[in-house]
């Protein structure tokens, strides 16, 4: 298929449109332009079109810039969507939705609310207990060389306040 080549016919007024050419007229029309003065152009890969300077400069301007975005994705490892794309399988219909349900959401958010509550009836020894476990994220073994509370009991304990939010949580 051979390039097409699209000159304006006004070119004081893109909006008259474009009239196409023959690739020898177009040479010709190039060539026409007194020295110092020049045509611009956009390539589209299939055609050649005439523009504005404005308009070629930022044509021009937006391409460097996607290639750029394009250059900088692929050297930090980013996969286009586009490129899993085959006959059996669309690159869209890899990404699996992470985001939280709406409902689960508000239901989580209750849930903290009530938990802050629950956490108001245990005793500073029980709150504390709690938050080395859940909160640091320390082990009961770690727990037991903190405080120096023996492991039967510091699990007899966890238990006892898990009850307690528990019957708190379902009243």
């Amino acid at each position: 298929m051979s390039k097409k080549y699209f000159i304006m016919n006004n070119r004081e007024n893109t909006h008259d449109g474009y009239t196409e050419v023959s690739e020898e007229f177009f040479k010709d029309y190039i060539n026409s332009f007194p020295e110092g003065e020049r045509a611009y152009f956009i390539n589209l890969g299939y055609a050649v079109m005439e523009t504005t300077k404005t308009e070629y400069k930022n044509f021009y301007k937006e391409y460097r810039r996607e290639r750029y975005v394009d250059e900088e994705a692929q050297r930090a490892g980013n996969v286009s969507l586009n490129d899993i794309d085959s006959d059996e399988l669309d690159g869209i219909g890899v990404v699996v939705d992470t985001s939280e349900p709406f409902e689960e959401k508000v239901h989580r958010q209750l849930m903290i609310e009530k938990l802050s509550k629950g956490m108001a009836i245990l005793n500073d020894e029980e709150k504390a207990l709690i938050e080395m476990l859940y909160f640091d994220g320390m082990s009961e073994r770690q727990i037991t060389e903190v405080t120096g509370i023996a492991r039967t009991t510091l699990n007899y304990r966890r238990n006892r306040i898990m009850k307690k939010l528990s019957d708190f949580f379902e009243n």
